[in-house]
């Protein structure tokens, strides 16, 4: 499997053969992974979400219709189960106190550390919609059309997302305040 040409991995993962399809999750885990930590922005949590969205992408991987890439595919069934899990905890109504002791337990800080915390805040501002566009067109590299067919969104609404949370970021980096 190591060195087998990814378009063969996906074929024998689209017929159901759990060792290639595992072969194929750990090749784009990385990726996969940044997508679903921008939305719920835990690290634990984002082991969760990727156990259960790759769960769901084995159950139905042959329902695949190619009509994308799997990659596109799979980063569509992660991005959904972020989005899930994100509204199912935002009925629960709780603080995540332990990550903002977590955020605040620093010590030395520079102002690199500065800058990267002040972004780390801005983006938690966006709602997580406008963070996956981000992290899947800056982050990424995905196109606006790709980022459409992951987030099921038009592509216009992706476009207009990444152009807020970009003026929204932008404002941050000039000390502006955000709201």
């Amino acid at each position: 499997m190591v060195g087998e040409p990814i378009e063969d991995l996906e074929e024998r993962a689209c017929r159901g053969e759990a060792a290639a399809f595992g072969h194929l999750i750990r090749v784009f885990d990385g990726d996969l992974r940044a997508t679903v930590w921008s939305v719920v922005r835990s690290s634990e949590v984002t082991d969760d979400v990727m156990q259960v969205a790759y769960e769901r992408a084995f159950r139905s991987i042959r329902t695949f219709k190619r009509e994308s890439s799997l990659k596109t595919w799979l980063h569509s069934i992660c991005y959904r189960a972020a989005i899930d899990h994100v509204r199912y905890e935002s009925r629960r109504r709780h603080e995540r106190i332990e990550d903002a002791l977590a955020f605040s337990a620093g010590v030395g800080v520079d102002d690199a550390v500065i800058a990267r915390m002040e972004l780390v805040e801005a983006l938690g501002r966006l709602d997580p919609s406008q963070r996956a566009v981000v992290m899947l067109t800056a982050g990424l590299g995905y196109s606006f059309d790709e980022a459409a067919a992951i987030t099921g969104l038009r592509r216009g609404t992706v476009a207009s997302k990444a152009a807020r949370a970009r003026r929204r970021l932008e404002r941050v980096n000039r000390g502006g305040e955000i709201r």
